[in-house]
């Protein structure tokens, strides 16, 4: 009897071990105190708490949603070494360019659907192109399209916005609900794209590849993987995921505005980088960067809800990033240490 109770107690014992050594437990604490703190002030500020109401709690899902559908694509690209600063701009072509057909040409929601994932993947298999068979950062490449994304967005539009009130509702439509709790199709979305994305970067030889590139280039060419072919095909799964994120904000948005992904660059990177992947390559998960998402999305609604200035948001999410990398940094430096000891 006491001989099953020590072996309870050990196994309780090494369970908490593995939990409190995860990589993604200090971000997944960051986050439940981050939401404490939010209620507490709220409470104290304004006598209630409509934070953790239904309708707040399905706001906060469906804002969060395309910013994390973002986040799991770039997660792959920087886990295999890469990154696109181009995604933010790309969505407000992509977008205002389904817009401009839905509205001037009168296209069927299908074939701009259609054309968007085949627009987008094709040019993100020509960014990767260049950035899988050249030396080029893909830092300076992805700027460069952005400029071009950002140029493309204007000559469709001239600058103004088109109205698509009334089209791909199908996009915005509701799931379940319960009492204000309101789940619709983004969030179901979301949800089921991190769990196919987590599933083949955990348990997939594909999965196990992403990392291998992203750690070591000439050690994954050793063992056999084409370097350059699976970089393009990362990039061509980005392009995949942008058209995914961006109609799912046109159908929520109802317009196809030239600002409309601007700045989204910022938050899926910085909700990747918070969430534990490494800028170098090599390192991360899908679910550090889903917690980052949330994190970075429930911030901006307490600040909203709090009546503070939006532009505090930028000031947290930059002091987020830096804080992040930070600690990554030293994470690096005492894994480094542990294994010179080991040695």
């Amino acid at each position: 009897m006491n001989e099953q109770k020590g072996v309870k107690a050990i196994s309780r014992s090494s369970f908490f071990k593995r939990v409190w050594s995860h990589d993604n437990t200090p971000i997944f604490l960051v986050l439940l105190s981050v939401l404490i703190l939010a209620i507490v002030i709220e409470y104290i500020v304004k006598g209630q708490v409509n934070f953790v109401s239904g309708m707040n709690i399905s706001n906060v899902l469906l804002q969060v949603s395309v910013t994390g559908i973002f986040a799991l694509s770039m997660t792959m690209v920087m886990i295999s070494g890469g990154i696109d600063l181009s995604i933010g701009w790309m969505m407000s072509f992509v977008g205002t360019g389904m817009a401009f057909l839905i509205k001037s040409h009168d296209w069927a929601d299908g074939s701009v659907i259609f054309l968007a994932i085949a627009v987008s993947i094709g040019f993100q298999l020509i960014m990767g192109l260049i950035i899988s068979r050249t030396k080029l950062e893909p830092f300076i490449v992805s700027l460069g399209f952005m400029s071009i994304y950002r140029g493309f967005t204007y000559l469709i539009t001239n600058g103004r916005e088109i109205t698509i009130i009334g089209k791909m509702e199908f996009l915005k439509a509701v799931v379940f609900r319960i009492d204000q709790f309101v789940v619709t199709v983004p969030i179901v979305l979301f949800l089921m794209l991190t769990v196919i994305v987590w599933l083949v970067i955990k348990y997939t030889k594909f999965g196990r590849r992403v990392y291998a590139v992203g750690g070591n280039e000439n050690a994954a060419y050793l063992v056999g993987i084409n370097v350059k072919n699976f970089k393009l095909l990362i990039y061509g799964i980005n392009g995949l995921f942008i058209s995914i994120a961006s109609m799912t904000l046109l159908s929520r948005l109802g317009t196809g505005a030239p600002t409309m992904g601007s700045g989204e660059e910022i938050d899926v990177i910085a909700a990747v980088v918070v969430g534990g992947t490494s800028l170098a390559g090599g390192s991360g998960n899908i679910w550090g960067a889903v917690i980052g998402v949330v994190l970075l999305g429930i911030i901006s609604n307490a600040l909203n809800i709090l009546g503070v200035s939006p532009h505090w948001q930028y000031i947290m999410k930059g002091l987020l990033i830096i804080f992040a990398v930070l600690i990554g940094y030293y994470s690096g430096l005492r894994t480094v240490k542990k294994s010179k000891k080991t040695a």
